[in-house]
């Protein structure tokens, strides 16, 4: 954390105390001690430097900060240039809709909104809980439920949801955005009763086993309403797209778990796609949104993995995916592409800031 520490340092943020159980910071203004947003302590080597000198000058045009304006000021000091004449603070106004919870309901009623992936390979066996698993096809699986990391007896996922809380309470824009976070967050909670039961039936040990988020997405920093609505449209969606494969696992628990989780996290990107559209209705939040298009469009496309992962042919072999990483990420790519396009959004370069090609 110390590289993390003295990056913000220079924007003249704090990292605090953690927020909750795991590896997350709060953010605070050095100033005013006024939370601003979270941080994780799994960035990769620079990133934090990297990520606070990009964004200087959203901390001059008062984009991101504090309302107090000390980061503005701070951001002036050196010299970074605007990138609007506006100035203010971090607020962006929104519009009431008429959208209510669950956000699911209205696009799988047009249709399946989600492609359907072809097996690459077929698989020959299929189990169910309490069967006797081979030896690597339980080892994938269990790989694969820390990957996913939403388990009731994982502290470090409680963890995480604290600080969705946190950024709840701190950033919301309308009292209904706050209320929309809860509900996600109650079905986040549900999720991780599912997984905690599927963990269970394959080893009591793990499935009460402290787990940190591994992947660097999940500690990015989330400094603006911008921020979380990015997170939730892209990073959710990921989650969709993984459950929309599991419809045909070859590990039964899972399969038939599979189209809820799916529809609520599609239902969780569609709340962030909601706030999203609010934010770019002007032209101070569409270049927000815009810019921070650079630091979470490439994390969600490394959040597919290594095209040419090792681990990939085992999880095709055994039926517990159906393609490859690179299929399902250009599948990913070409839905999100076509809602960002609708938004108005550009969306960048896919081999732009990518740590996982």
């Amino acid at each position: 954390m110390d590289d993390v520490r003295r990056a913000y340092a220079t924007a003249g943020i704090t990292v605090d105390q953690p927020t909750a159980y795991g590896t997350y910071y709060r953010l605070r203004c050095t100033a005013c001690g006024a939370n601003v947003g979270n941080v994780g302590d799994r960035l990769l080597p620079g990133m934090a430097e990297a990520l606070v000198a990009g964004q200087a000058d959203l901390y001059a045009a008062g984009l991101l900060g504090c309302a107090c304006g000390h980061q503005r000021a701070t951001a002036a000091a050196h010299g970074a240039r605007a990138a609007d004449g506006n100035g203010g603070t971090t607020a962006i106004p929104v519009h009431a809709s008429r959208d209510r919870w669950p956000f699911w309901r209205r696009v799988y009623a047009a249709g399946d909104p989600l492609p359907r992936f072809e097996r690459a390979v077929a698989a020959t066996d299929r189990f169910d809980e309490g069967d006797a698993l081979p030896p690597e096809y339980r080892d994938l699986l269990l790989k694969m439920l820390r990957h996913e990391g939403e388990r009731a007896g994982n502290k470090s996922f409680l963890g995480f949801m604290a600080t969705c809380a946190d950024i709840a309470e701190t950033l919301y824009p309308t009292a209904e955005a706050r209320l929309i976070k809860a509900e996600y967050l109650a079905e986040e909670l549900k999720h991780a009763i599912m997984f905690h039961r599927l963990a269970v039936g394959l080893d009591p040990d793990f499935a009460l086993k402290d787990v940190p988020y591994a992947h660097y997405t999940f500690h990015l920093p989330r400094e603006s309403w911008a921020d979380d609505a990015l997170f939730h449209f892209l990073v959710d969606l990921n989650g969709a797209f993984h459950a929309r494969d599991w419809r045909d696992s070859s590990y039964a628990p899972l399969a038939e778990m599979s189209s809820t989780v799916e529809r609520d996290e599609l239902g969780h990107s569609e709340m962030g796609y909601r706030f999203l559209g609010e934010i770019v209705s002007d032209a101070r939040g569409r270049a927000l949104a815009q810019r921070l298009l650079a630091k979470w469009y490439p994390a969600a496309l490394d959040m597919f993995g290594r095209s040419d992962s090792k681990n990939a042919p085992k999880f095709l072999r055994w039926g517990l995916k159906s393609v490859g990483n690179a299929e399902i990420r250009a599948a990913y790519k070409t839905y999100v592409d076509a809602k960002l396009v609708a938004l108005g959004l550009e969306p960048p370069d896919e081999r732009a800031n990518r740590r996982f090609l």
